[in-house]
């Protein structure tokens, strides 16, 4: 049976484009199927975080834990199978994708699989890439639209000058939620925590993702003294560098320490670095992104103009260009690049606030709105 993306199938007909001998299993949000011919997925119209289904128009994501014949299927077998191997590929059926709607299954079209995690010897996830791209109008069909019921605002924009820790409390606060995990108090001994650091602290003790997930900043007890008095705080993800603060100065400047070079300053102390430092993990940590490494300058002014910016000089990562901008529910980061584009990436709280700025008139290399 030849299916084409948007035919109208009941849900007998989804179900016989696996074939025989049809074994299947459910998980939130979808229906997976394996059959002889191939692989059939049924996901609900739903949306949500962990939740099978439509991610975006590239995107569509499997969560477990999924019995072992659709690990196998979609992914080969687990890294800590016997069967296991650094050259072993996905099986070679197609993977149909669709989704059920009261009318009928819509069908999407195949599923390449990609990224996959498994947990305690099960699949626990997986990321299937859609071929062709969903259509706008496809896409709004089986990934309804909403609305958040709230949106962080900008309040804290208000403080950045006269009070940076009011600006990061409540950027901090607004952002990221707490979680029942408790870090504890934060000790320095032997060093006296200066008081952005103390109040950075304070936010992390329920927040672990405030010390990051792209780039680190270490627990008072992991802090290293070097022999110029200075000590290493932080670290960059792939071991570039070390950030580094005077711990005898009450809102220290923030250094960088790369090996081979001189150090640098980062433009603010420590009490605008945290800030910063916060931004760029809440919106690298957001679960909806837009991104495009190579935005042309004409582009970049149109999306920039639709955002609020944020008032500083630029932070020194990945390098002495980057500029934040906002909007309530967005953060995003604009980084020059060495051919004259420009990086840029956006997070968000909700998929909702993006929808706007894919209206821009340029593509966007990933696009969750």
């Amino acid at each position: 049976m030849r299916v084409s993306p948007n035919d109208l199938l009941t849900e007998g007909a989804a179900i016989r484009l696996a074939g025989d001998n049809v074994i299947g299993c459910e998980t939130d949000g979808a229906s997976v199927l394996l059959g002889d011919a191939a692989t059939v997925i049924i996901a609900d119209p739903r949306d949500g975080l962990d939740v099978s289904g439509v991610w975006n128009g590239r995107r569509f994501h499997l969560y477990g834990p999924l019995v072992d014949d659709v690990g196998v299927r979609l992914v080969g077998h687990p890294p800590d199978s016997p069967e296991w191997s650094w050259t072993q590929r996905s099986d070679a059926r197609p993977v149909h994708l669709l989704t059920r709607l009261p009318e009928g299954c819509v069908y999407l079209g195949v599923g390449k699989p990609g990224q996959a995690e498994y947990a305690n010897g099960c699949l626990a996830y997986a990321a299937l890439t859609i071929e062709p791209e969903l259509p706008p109008e496809l896409l709004d069909r089986v990934r309804p639209p909403a609305e958040p019921e709230t949106l962080p605002n900008l309040d804290w924009l208000t403080h950045m000058t006269a009070s940076p820790l009011e600006a990061l409390t409540q950027f901090v606060e607004g952002w990221i939620p707490e979680t029942y995990q408790d870090l504890g108090k934060f000790v320095a001994a032997p060093w006296d925590v200066p008081e952005p650091l103390a109040v950075f602290y304070r936010l992390a003790r329920h927040r672990p993702a405030l010390l990051g997930v792209q780039n680190r900043l270490r627990p008072p007890p992991a802090w290293r003294e070097r022999h110029d008095g200075l000590i290493a705080f932080g670290d960059e993800n792939q071991g570039g560098f070390t950030w580094l603060f005077d711990p005898s100065r009450p809102d220290p400047e923030v250094w960088i320490d790369q090996d081979g070079y001189e150090l640098r300053r980062e433009h603010q102390p420590m009490s605008g670095f945290l800030l910063q430092f916060a931004l760029y993990e809440a919106m690298m940590n957001a679960p909806y992104k837009a991104l495009r490494g190579d935005l042309a300058a004409e582009h970049v002014d149109t999306l920039t103009a639709a955002l609020t910016p944020v008032p500083w000089a630029p932070w020194r990562w990945p390098n002495d260009s980057t500029h934040f901008y906002v909007a309530p529910g967005v953060i995003a980061k604009t980084t020059d690049q060495w051919h004259g584009n420009t990086s840029v990436w956006v997070g968000a709280v909700h998929r909702s606030v993006l929808r706007p700025l894919g209206q821009l008139g340029f593509p966007w290399t990933n696009f969750d709105g």
